[in-house]
């Protein structure tokens, strides 16, 4: 059950702009800055480079997901890992995205659709992300992040 709550990436409340998939508002250069980052944590996740997700995570990152709160350390020792192989079996496609940020801190909440198959079974999900970054010395980093499918 938890797997299917590993909906990816993210919600992020920008207080400038908020812009659907469709519409015809763009992102700005801050915006495309953080939904990079949830990409690039995606993307890591995906091809299960632990090292490359944990510089993206801030040191108290906390992971919420299945009903449960996992720091850093604990979700890269296991989550990570099936969660990578859940993911690599969807095919994703962002219904929604809303992103808000001040000076220091970005929030992106994300609405997907994710279907495929995984352990023998067809998936036709509706997922949920909220990710809150935080700006730290050198980049943007995920000081957060919730994912809940149903």
């Amino acid at each position: 059950m938890k797997i299917f709550n590993t909906a990816i990436l993210l919600l992020l409340f920008s207080s400038t702009t908020v812009f659907a998939q469709n519409s015809d508002k763009t992102m700005t250069n801050d915006q495309e800055a953080f939904v990079q980052v949830l990409d690039d944590f995606k993307s890591a996740i995906i091809d299960n480079d632990q090292e490359q997700a944990s510089s993206l995570l801030t040191k108290d990152a906390r992971i919420l997901e299945g009903g449960g709160i996992e720091t850093k350390k604990e979700y890269l020792s296991h989550h990570f890992h099936s969660d990578g192989k859940f993911l690599s079996a969807m095919d994703m496609k962002v219904i929604s995205r809303k992103v808000k940020s001040t000076k220091s801190t970005a929030w992106v909440s994300t609405t997907s659709s994710m279907k495929g198959t995984y352990n023998d079974r067809e998936m036709d999900l509706k997922s949920a992300e909220l990710a809150v970054l935080v700006k730290t010395e050198d980049r943007w980093k995920i000081s957060a992040v919730h994912w809940s499918s149903r």
